[in-house]
């Protein structure tokens, strides 16, 4: 059982749902970087993702994904350097022993390339969090084919973000 799992109330669905906020963040030299984790019922099962988590009660989702960034990442992110929300996501998945929905907005910042510190991580982000790591688009592609990566969509999106900038569209994205 997630140390947290009051994060997650019983939605209108029956299922725990929580708001969450995301940080696709991008460096100067067009790479992106993303979490590895794993279910810690399944630890075989591997996937990755971006940086960012659950959303506080009364917290807006700009103030989520800075602090989220921060607690996982140990980098500090401007709220007024988020672009978007570029993506909302609604998905549906099973982890830590039940099908839970997440709604997510994902925002794009720009940052260097800096050191990743573990030690604001909480006892479920040691639990099922294995690595980080910076990729570029074509590594990013090749990830793809081994490896899921939420959103599902990321690969396909993130070059045209990369090379032509955001260009307003908030993406709405299903995952059931």
């Amino acid at each position: 059982m997630l140390e947290r799992e009051n994060e997650w109330p019983i939605g209108d669905d029956g299922l725990p749902t929580r708001e969450a906020a995301r940080i696709i963040l991008i460096s100067p030299r067009r790479r992106v970087l993303l979490i590895q984790g794993h279910d810690f019922t399944k630890p075989e099962a591997k996937w990755w993702f971006t940086v960012g988590g659950g959303r506080e009660p009364d917290e807006d989702a700009r103030t989520a994904a800075v602090r989220e960034c921060f607690e996982e990442t140990g980098y500090t992110v401007a709220e007024e350097a988020l672009i978007g929300p570029v993506i909302y996501r609604d998905s549906r998945f099973y982890f830590a022993d039940r099908t839970r929905r997440q709604r997510e907005h994902f925002f794009i910042a720009h940052v260097p390339e800096f050191p990743i510190s573990r030690q604001n991580w909480t006892r479920d982000e040691r639990d099922v969090l294995d690595c980080m790591r910076w990729f570029s688009m074509e590594e990013l592609m090749e990830l793809a084919t081994a490896y899921r990566i939420y959103p599902r969509a990321l690969p396909q999106l993130l070059p045209q973000w990369v090379t032509k900038g955001w260009d307003g569209t908030c993406v709405k994205i299903i995952e059931e």
